[in-house]
């Protein structure tokens, strides 16, 4: 070949690597007219030697078929391919040479994709695994009529066909084969039957018959080389197991001998080749493999065979030379694989969403803090890609099994040209630190040991020590109450009952748990409130190895059992809150008004948006879990009694806005939006939720009910939906009202949401349970009571339709500016509080109620309001909240600012002294001296404006 021509192909190329590309081209031009070659097929020959001998063997057929060698030929081309094979009368030989020549040029021109595009890896992996796939499936097709014609086929007894499924396994069921990776395959049939042809054979045999005839059509070595190799140790019994498997037999396997690295594996599991009924891969995945993997709950119990995994890959990089192994060298591929399992495997029971075989779909949805932030799996993601790209073009030389990195300085030339870099040096430095990241991810993940609590303790539980020996043994103030409560629960009957899993992890986490509330105060009582959660949980014993598997979770326990009687009974009766002990948020992150809404939204497109159920169930989940981590936060001191009413409130108004959403979608889904004219136009018909009470003002506490009010703007002419089974606007509202109150009230496994009050809606319970803007007005203008109008001052829309919102808004402000009856205002605001205070007030000489007692919180409220009321503007009213009604009165002088300040200080100390009583189960009611220059102060202010008062 002239110099000239063989210059111009080789230009560009690193001057190392020009003689090899010399050399394709001369062998290359002695088969065929060169006049067709471009620079890039001799880049391609250069960087790999396999799809240099591909082009030079198939380039006849590539001109014949006016076939470019550097593109993949699209997933249609390919699915035709694999019918035209399945469908051939050819001889095996002949179809094990088509199936080789195919594969060949494909694999070639998916290199010289990875080659061209850095990006493309992820593209690459899964064409090539959808590759195998289709000529599976060609496989069997062709087999199945080879075996057909001589045994016929198989059926039950009731002559229905039998499935045959070949399950992938690894990187094939995952959707990411490498360039020259085996296919782990299983290989299974639905059910027992005979053949029908001349001579009947088993279900097991014909079905044994067809996998050697697939195997032997992939896997076997020709001329032509192989389609893919393929492994099918991972089934029942490996290699000692018969070659075939039926679900029967799997789902006993499964039941009775599988272990934890096969449920690791079987994360990877998913139908390939042959495309099965949605019956079948119902039995397959939803009766079989799932519930095998993935426990319903957090699965933390399965640490203890995961740190043994973890030792084993640990150990084998140390005993084996494996620093320039991509795959199963320290911070390799199989240890990026390892923290997604794994993770996959603990949470995957309770996060449906996590029950994915593709590794690269699975990470982000692992973003949680816990385990791995944003960040984590941002660079594993990353750095997984780079490490496959590699491990692709290391194979990519001579479609070799290979991981290592290239030790030849001509193969370490050809993989820096395939991957794009500048030079051999800084593509190792670029690898190296990838896989030093991952290195650190996976010693993150590594589930260390278990904390070890007082070896006495241990020997005592073991034993059976009395009540004696375990006083002798605590030394401490409280020992006698503590080994009665100790003994108690161990000689309990719930507790004998344990199985032996649960009583194992039982005794290893007494110690340490024992150890935890000794260092703490208050032992008596945290010890406790931690038997009581322990006891709770004997029989979900996943919970036990969460605590002894994090030690910080468990000394979170005890911390907040030692501090409040609320969480302690919160956990008690909803273990699942364990987990939120993971999460170092706990303690006060995340609880904004921006962060709460963007975590539901998150939480809530885990789920079917058609699954009204579901969602509640989530929304459910989210809110109890929430209310969880308001209260850590709030008992740690790390938000004060404002702050707590302020994530409290924020988590309620999302909570109303999602479940007013789920029942807007399955009502508008039935019958169409609701419409309404109006001057001779169509608009849609809006409802809202406006809060009255605690959601309104702002002052939520845990267990407060939500007092509100439903609204519509509907009116006019034509007032109904418009779907196609129409219904008036009042009867469609009317339902979505009740449709959202059965959200809120109905009993979850988390709960209920929240207790719902409506008698503040015009004319109380007699009432409609949603009013139209236009009577709601009206209604406040004539007939609402003095008491209706103080509630609406703290009264605020929340949740539902912006147009509704600002009408409320304009109502609310034309009502308490202009329809308040100030003649009689004053003694209104005393009788209703005089009234109040003889029902409810339980103060005594010497103990004093800091909610209705004399000078209390509810005087402050009645005093606020009756003070804004009486000198309403637009600038009084703006907010529902006291603490700002507070400063709105010193602003326009009603108050002077020292007074207003005063108050606001003395309310704020009574809610927060009367929110932590609540949460430990007391009345709020404290020594009569407590409170007494506040209450003194407060008195002399309702003198001074209330004269008629009640003091």
């Amino acid at each position: 070949m002239e110099t000239r021509r063989s210059a111009a192909l080789t230009a560009g190329l690193p001057a190392s690597l020009v003689p090899i590309a010399e050399a394709w081209v001369e062998r290359f031009a002695a088969r065929h007219d060169p006049a067709a070659l471009r620079p890039e097929h001799v880049r391609l020959a250069t960087v790999s030697e396999f799809a240099g001998t591909t082009l030079n063997r198939q380039w006849d057929w590539y001109l014949a078929n006016g076939e470019d060698p550097l593109s993949p030929q699209p997933r249609a081309d390919v699915e035709a391919f694999a019918e035209a094979v399945g469908s051939s009368e050819d001889e095996p030989a002949a179809v094990q040479r088509q199936l080789r020549e195919y594969r060949n040029r494909y694999l070639a021109a998916l290199i010289a994709r990875q080659v061209a595009d850095p990006a493309a890896t992820a593209e690459t992996v899964e064409a090539w695994s959808a590759f195998a796939s289709a000529m599976l499936r060609a496989a069997t097709a062709y087999a199945t009529r080879r075996v057909e014609q001589r045994f016929g086929r198989i059926r039950t007894a009731d002559g229905e066909p039998v499935a045959f499924v070949i399950l992938g396994m690894g990187k094939l069921g995952g959707g990411e084969l490498n360039f020259s990776s085996d296919i782990d395959v299983v290989f299974l049939y639905a059910r027992n039957g005979e053949s029908d042809g001349r001579k009947c054979v088993s279900a097991e045999t014909w079905f044994t018959r067809l996998s050697q005839r697939i195997v032997s059509l992939i896997d076997e070595v020709t001329a032509d080389g192989f389609v893919f190799r393929v492994d099918t140790r991972l089934r029942p019994f490996g290699d000692s197991g018969p070659p075939v498997t039926g679900f029967a037999a799997l789902e006993t396997y499964l039941l009775n001998h599988g272990r934890t690295w096969e449920r690791y594996a079987y994360i990877k599991a998913a139908a390939v080749g042959p495309a099965l009924d949605e019956a079948t891969s119902s039995d397959l995945f939803d009766r079989l493999i799932h519930p095998f993997v993935y426990r319903a709950y957090l699965d933390y119990g399965v640490f203890e065979s995961l740190r043994e995994m973890h030792a084993m890959i640990s150990a084998e990089v140390e005993r084996r030379d494996l620093e320039d192994n991509l795959k199963l060298g320290p911070g390799g591929i199989r240890e990026i694989e390892f923290i997604v399992q794994s993770l996959q495997l603990i949470r995957g029971g309770a996060q449906p969403e996590l029950q994915t075989t593709s590794l690269l779909d699975v990470l982000p949805k692992l973003e949680d803090d816990r385990a791995l932030g944003a960040a984590e799996c941002k660079a594993l993601r990353e750095d997984y890609l780079l490490l496959r790209r590699a491990e692709n073009l290391v194979q990519a030389l001579r479609d070799q099994q290979v991981h290592d990195l290239p030790a030849d300085p001509l193969d370490q030339a050809r993989l820096t040209l395939a991957m794009g870099a500048k030079d051999w040096p800084g593509l190792r430095a670029e690898i190296d630190a990838a896989r030093g990241r991952v290195r650190r991810e996976f010693e993150n993940v590594a589930f260390g040991a278990e904390p070890a609590g007082d070896s006495r303790f241990l020997s005592l539980w073991q034993s059976g020590a009395s009540p004696t020996a375990w006083r002798e043994a605590l030394a401490d103030e409280d020992a006698d109450a503590l080994s009665k409560r100790i003994v108690a629960f161990r000689e309990h009957p719930e507790t004998a009952k344990v199985d032996a899993i649960a009583g194992e992890r039982l005794e290893r986490l007494i110690p340490v748990l024992l150890d935890a509330v000794l260092d703490g105060p208050e032992h008596e009582r945290t010890l406790d409130r931690v038997l009581g959660i322990v006891g709770s949980v004997l029989r979900r014993s996943a919970y036990l190895a969460l605590l002894l598997e994090n030690p910080e979770a468990c000394r979170r326990l005890v911390e907040l059992c030692g501090k409040s009687e609320y969480i302690a009974d919160e956990l008690a009766r909803y273990p699942v809150l364990l987990d939120e002990l993971l999460d170092p948020r706990v303690f006060g992150e995340g609880l904004t008004k921006d962060e709460i809404a963007a975590a539901l939204e998150r939480r809530l497109a885990r789920e079917d948006p058609g699954d009204s159920e579901a969602l509640v169930e989530a929304l459910a989940q989210f809110q109890r879990a929430t209310l969880f981590r308001v209260a850590v936060a709030d008992f740690n001191g790390r938000l004060p009694i404002m702050k707590v009413s302020d994530a409290l409130t924020f988590l309620a108004e999302a909570v109303l806005g999602a479940a007013l959403d789920i029942a807007w979608r399955e009502l508008v889904g039935r019958h169409g939006k609701p419409r309404f004219e109006a001057d001779g136009e169509l608009h849609d018909a809006g409802f809202g939720i406006v809060a009255y009470g605690k959601l309104g003002g702002l002052e939520l506490s845990y267990g407060s009910d939500l007092d509100i009010v439903f609204l519509n703007d509907s009116r006019g002419a034509k007032q109904q939906t418009d779907g196609g089974k129409p219904l008036d606007n009042a009867v469609f509202f009317m339902r979505l009202a009740r449709r959202l109150i059965h959200f809120l009230t109905t009993q979850t496994s988390s709960g209920v949401l929240y207790e719902i009050d409506m008698r503040l809606r015009p004319s109380g319970r007699k009432g409609l349970l949603v009013t139209t803007l236009d009577a709601f007005e009206r209604y406040q203008a004539g007939e609402a009571w003095t008491w209706e109008h103080q509630a609406l001052l703290r009264a605020r829309s929340v949740a539902g339709s912006e147009a509704v919102a600002d009408a409320f808004g304009a109502i609310r402000e034309r009502t308490l500016t202009g329809s308040i009856r100030r003649d009689t205002l004053a003694a209104d605001v005393v009788e209703m509080r005089q009234r109040m205070r003889g029902e409810l007030d339980r103060s005594s000489a010497e103990l004093f109620d800091l909610k209705h007692g004399v000078g209390g919180l509810v005087d402050i409220e009645f005093l606020v309001q009756y003070l804004v009321l009486a000198n309403a503007d637009a600038a009084l009213i703006e907010y529902s909240d006291n603490i700002r009604q507070l400063d709105a009165l010193a602003a326009t002088g009603v108050l002077d600012l020292d007074t207003a300040t005063a108050l606001q200080d003395a309310y704020r100390a009574y809610r927060t002294r009367h929110h932590h009583l609540t949460l430990n189960g007391q009345a709020p009611l404290v020594p009569a001296a407590e409170f007494a220059p506040d209450r003194a102060f407060v008195s002399e202010l309702w003198a001074q404006h209330l004269s008629a008062g009640v003091h």
